[in-house]
């Protein structure tokens, strides 16, 4: 299943990405839910940084931008092509960095950590999550999770009709404990989790 995550590499897909985040980020009105929720949370909180993990093509640079413009911003994605796209678009505020590189000195330097789709894309997706609990972010904002009341599992689909790629659907039980065990208390609004290191 390795390679569906490598599918994310593709270039094409990116492109698609950008084209459909354009259109969203055209008018307020055209915001996707999970997008409205993220603004929501963020006006709660107020971080004055933010790593935005997994940032694909980079629109929510952009997003952020123009609702929290005195924030700072840096995204990361192990995607080149996503990368070169998102600093040709936005500017210079991206790297290519896997979340496995992530480690917890370069996490602490920001405020929140964002990841808007990267656990519901990976085959394993509750791995990804204890992994970037385990770094001891001070905050962390998670969009766009799927849940089941079942044990965790993935199904396949196309994305972009450009690349097969999973919808992973976490147990709400194991994020409960997961959260529990690495000291965060979360609210949210509607699906998207705000997590805070508890003190």
């Amino acid at each position: 299943m390795n390679n569906v995550s490598e599918n994310w590499k593709n270039s094409e897909v990116f492109k698609k990405q950008l084209e459909l985040n354009l259109k969203e980020l055209s008018s307020s009105d055209s915001f996707p839910m999970h997008w409205e929720s993220f603004i929501e949370l963020m006006e709660k909180n107020k971080p004055a940084s933010m790593l935005d993990v997994g940032c694909g093509c980079g629109a929510i640079y952009e997003l952020c931008r123009k609702k929290f413009p005195d924030m700072e911003y840096h995204g990361v994605d192990y995607a080149e092509s996503a990368i070169n796209l998102a600093n040709k678009t936005w500017g210079e505020h991206f790297s290519v960095k896997d979340y496995k590189e992530l480690d917890e000195e370069y996490v602490s330097k920001f405020d929140l950590v964002h990841m808007n789709g990267l656990l519901d894309i990976l085959p394993n997706g509750d791995e990804a999550l204890e992994y970037i609990l385990s770094l001891s972010p001070k905050n962390i904002i998670i969009v766009r999770m799927r849940w089941t009341d079942k044990e965790s599992y993935y199904d396949t689909y196309e994305a972009y009709d450009k690349i097969t790629t999973c919808a992973y659907f976490h147990n709400r039980d194991n994020f409960k404990r997961l959260c529990e065990k690495y000291g965060y208390e979360f609210h949210y609004i509607r699906e998207e989790y705000y997590l805070k290191k508890k003190q």
